[in-house]
């Protein structure tokens, strides 16, 4: 290794040991983070892939506008400060042991291909797993980054007119490096993984080390005799929404004149419910219950509780025959789940002969295989699931995969800024859905519409898309909903399917007993 790459690399390693069995993975989560009120602790469930409890992180990477502001929130966190600092020296606004702040600005690029490599504070998060090095390859998940997108985190590449009123203040992204954490993945038993972090000092390496050890026996120990969870008895909840059913239905027939003229294809408009939420973890305790998703999570901030079940893959990258694959699974078209199952079948044929729907869906496919072949190999991008029936516990959905093999040049993270924010959640052509929803959506969508997942140290990404959720801040949660308008849709019925949409995250919140 030469002096240049010494400088501006590190290194990380791991150790690790399994539990001695099973283990529900909510009941360990509110162990460890004392009922989900210890801040910078995650839970983030998959039902096919892998499942992480976020212990303790290293660090926490915070973006609002071009600024990214990283906190060493451990000892362990100050050595991937400094490899940060020398990578993007250019961009330093203010540095301190624990504390570095970096300024981006929007590219002014015309060209699209110029535009995705041109800096931004993506950087940051692509430096953290690129230039700190495993020590350890037997284990994936030794570098790992997890977090959220916010919708609003495309204001960082693209120019849109001002965001409407902001209540809750989210950022555009936060992420954290995981130094403490437990992974389980189907028909294994859970690890517990400890990470040390150094940039090549003897003894700074030593110190990481017997810190890693140290962490390793104390999460062993807290995740013992694991009790549980007894969501709290839920209350009637007196539901207020920042849009009411007539001023929502206004604004679908509004977008469906720019559909008429030719702005947009479809697009999706949201309106926000909201609740008092005296207890995020029980509230979430029932989501998962009722609604058990290929995407569960709870996430404990300093100034926020956050969690939903989205049944909806935003972007992965994962390896196939030796490949990195990128793949986006669109999910449009909806129906409620019938009272029985003569009913269930008829709402699922009904879904089916769906002209409206079919069209829809078949929209969304097309954007999907648009932003996939951007960051893939030519003629690699394929469709390789169309319109399939998913069932979940209140709702049914149409759902395709689109797959492409990633291009060399791009990763994971190109991959993630390509294809975000996803055309379910925004519309068609993208960009000017944005711009239209900007002015017709009352309040700032925060995390609603992003993506939620993690990152590792070999360029594998595994996103969901946040539908089905709630933002929880000073005792009240902000729950959104959003229809897919085309150019026959009923305005009204779009504003029913919002309230479907929102009410398992609702009656969870209530204890079943909204009104």
């Amino acid at each position: 290794m030469n002096a240049m790459t010494e400088l501006t690399s590190g290194a990380a390693r791991a150790i690790s040991r399994r539990l001695g069995g099973p283990v529900d993975l909510l009941a360990l989560y509110a162990q460890l983070s004392d009922g989900g009120r210890r801040a910078d602790t995650m839970l983030l469930e998959t039902t096919a892939g892998k499942s992480i409890i976020l212990d303790r992180a290293a660090v926490r990477i915070e973006c609002r506008g071009g600024e990214a502001v990283l906190d060493a929130l451990s000892a362990g966190g100050r050595p991937v400060l400094e490899l940060v600092q020398r990578r993007l020296a250019g961009q330093v606004a203010s540095s301190t042991e624990e504390q570095l702040v970096l300024r981006f600005e929007r590219t002014q690029e015309t060209d699209a291909e110029r535009r995705l490599l041109a800096a931004s504070p993506f950087d940051v998060l692509r430096i953290i797993t690129n230039a700190l090095r495993s020590e350890t390859p037997e284990e994936p998940m030794t570098v790992c980054l997890i977090g959220v997108m916010a919708f609003d985190h495309v204001d960082l590449f693209e120019q849109l007119p001002p965001n409407a009123e902001d209540p809750t203040g989210f950022p555009d992204f936060v992420f954290w490096l995981a130094e403490s954490a437990i992974v389980a993945e189907p028909r294994l038993t859970p690890r517990l993984i400890c990470t040390s972090f150094d940039l090549g000092e003897e003894e700074q390496r030593r110190r990481g080390h017997n810190s890693a050890v140290e962490r390793l026996a104390d999460l062993a120990f807290r995740s013992a005799d694991v009790r549980a969870v007894k969501p709290a008895p839920g209350a009637p909840a007196e539901v207020s929404v920042d849009l009411d059913d007539d001023a929502y239905a206004s604004a679908v027939a509004s977008l469906k004149e720019h559909i008429l003229a030719g702005d947009v294809y479809q697009i999706v408009p949201s309106r926000t419910f909201s609740a008092p939420c005296p207890d995020p973890l029980s509230a979430f305790a029932r989501v998962r219950s009722i609604d058990r998703s290929p995407y569960m999570f709870f996430v404990s901030m300093a100034d926020y509780a956050w969690f939903g079940a989205s049944p909806e893959t935003s972007v992965r990258v994962m390896r196939e025959g030796g490949k990195p694959i990128v793949e986006v699974k669109p999910i449009a078209g909806t129906r409620p789940r019938g009272a029985s199952q003569d009913e269930d079948d008829r709402m699922e044929a009904d879904l089916r002969l769906d002209t409206k729907e079919a069209a829809e869906h078949m929209m969304l496919v097309d954007l999907a295989r648009n932003d996939v072949a951007r960051v893939s190999e030519p003629g690699t991008r394929h469709v390789a699931s169309l319109m399939t029936l998913e069932k979940y516990a209140r709702v049914m959905h149409l759902v395709s995969s689109v797959k492409g093999v990633l291009a060399k040049g791009y990763d994971a993270l190109h991959a993630l800024q390509v294809c975000l924010n996803v055309g379910t959640l925004s519309g068609a052509p993208k960009l000017k859905a944005t711009e239209l929803l900007r002015k017709y959506e009352k309040t700032r969508r925060g995390p609603y519409g992003g993506a939620i997942g993690w990152l590792n140290g070999e360029g594998l990404l595994d996103t969901g898309v946040v539908i089905r959720s709630a933002l929880v801040k000073d005792g009240i949660a902000y729950v959104r909903a959003g229809a897919g308008v085309v150019h026959d849709s009923d305005p009204m019925a779009e504003a029913d399917e919002t309230r479907r949409k929102a009410s398992a995250v609702l009656s969870a919140i209530a204890g079943e007993n909204v009104r």
